[in-house]
């Protein structure tokens, strides 16, 4: 086993082996526990070679194998990414699945990462080559979405690896005019709330 290990070529992707443990709610989480390599020439099926953390992973979200979809077109990569499962989305990346592949409404795994998932994963995305500034059937990029949902450090993060801020979505606006009008909305909503205490205050009895 040394001797093919040592033989194995330097091109040969580094694979990690998982141990599962429940969370309080139930949820399965992947801890990092070793590094082994795989060669990817071996006789066994690649699924075969998938650590069983990594299957059972699959097998409690209803997937069953790497390249299964959900419902919607939903892949593996897209569930990790979307919950923040940066392990899972590491494993899955390094077995080769597509980090471009889109579902049933135009999303990648990067777009799921944007809405919920941790810095660590939109990186990892980006990194695995995942198109920054693709949009999805109804014409919005990853980075006008950041921005329609208040998520500035996601924003900043997509800026900052080269989205395009020039991009317009179908109403014409782009993704910095989106964080404009949400600051507005914001400061309306709070001039609003602070209107709404001051007529309190003054309609409250004089105590003193």
């Amino acid at each position: 086993m040394a001797a093919a290990r040592a033989a194995a070529p330097s091109n040969v992707p580094l694979l990690q082996n998982a141990i599962m443990i429940m969370h309080t709610d139930t949820a399965l989480i992947v801890r990092q526990h070793a590094l082994r390599r795989v060669d990817p020439g071996a006789d066994a099926p690649l699924d075969a070679l998938v650590p069983a953390a990594l299957s059972s992973w699959l097998a409690y979200h209803g997937f069953p194998d790497l390249h299964s979809r959900g419902i919607n077109g939903e892949t593996p990569l897209m569930r990790a990414a979307q919950h923040g499962e940066d392990t899972v989305v590491e494993a899955l990346l390094a077995f080769g699945v597509r980090a471009d592949a889109l579902d049933d409404d135009g999303n990648h795994a990067l777009w799921f990462a944007c809405l919920h998932g941790g810095p660590a994963t939109i990186l990892r995305l980006i990194e695995a080559g995942t198109p920054i500034d693709h949009a999805n059937d109804d014409d919005i990029t990853c980075l006008m979405q950041a921005a329609a949902s208040g998520r500035l450090d996601v924003l900043q993060t997509l800026l900052g690896h080269g989205a395009s801020a020039e991009l317009c979505a179908p109403d014409g606006r782009s993704a910095l005019d989106m964080v404009a009008d949400l600051g507005l909305q914001l400061l309306h909503a709070a001039l609003q709330m602070q209107g709404a205490v001051t007529q309190r205050i003054a309609a409250a009895p004089d105590l003193l």
